[in-house]
């Protein structure tokens, strides 16, 4: 197994912690358990918890990113811009997983600016893409003129946190299909009268 590969497994276990037990006891001892092997193995590959818990979100992160951009291929229009939104919900279980180690990580980021920083780069990342697939939008007269795509693209992310975080805490409040229509909704808020 080479590096890298070694380090998304260290990664993985990871994850699989912090769903079970919280981000606070996942122990660089509790990730070695789960991976079964030594403490030694896992600082091997991350000399700490923090560049542990980063990479592993640095993954999702990027996975989502490239799920979004699969997702649109062959769309067009206002349907791309909703497979967009829907891609970064926890539609599927194992989506669920993602967001729970998600909210866990903006929690524990309370009080440590740098890891605040990374959060607002993945933010300013999300917000770009969003901000130039509305504008296109706008070009093509699918959308209304009115609107500022950057003001529009930060309440979609939040209404994506917002259902994300709901979808945590409150699981029976946001079925697969509530969380789709409360997309398509305020989506079709932002539609140009024909």
């Amino acid at each position: 197994m080479s590096y890298d590969d070694r380090r998304i497994e260290v990664a993985n276990a990871a994850w699989r912690v912090i769903i079970r037990e919280g981000l606070d006891r996942a122990s660089m001892r509790a990730i070695a358990q789960e991976l079964g092997s030594s403490t030694g193995v896992v600082t091997h590959y991350f000399r700490d918890k923090e560049e542990l818990i980063l990479f592993a979100l640095e993954r999702v992160f990027k996975n989502v990113l490239e799920d979004m951009k699969f997702c649109v291929k062959g769309r067009q229009g206002i349907d791309r811009l909703e497979q967009m939104i829907l891609t970064a919900l926890p539609l599927k279980m194992s989506d669920k997983a993602d967001w729970k180690v998600w909210v866990a990580f903006l929690g524990y980021s309370i009080g440590r600016e740098h890891l605040v920083q990374k959060h607002q780069k993945r933010y300013d990342i999300l917000q770009q893409l969003i901000s130039q697939e509305l504008a296109d939008l706008q070009t093509a007269n699918l959308i209304r003129v009115d609107l500022d795509v950057t003001l529009e693209a930060n309440v979609l992310i939040a209404l994506v946190d917002g259902i994300g975080t709901g979808v945590v805490i409150c699981p029976e409040q946001f079925s697969a299909e509530q969380q789709q229509y409360l997309v398509r909704r305020h989506i079709n808020a932002l539609l140009a009268s024909s």
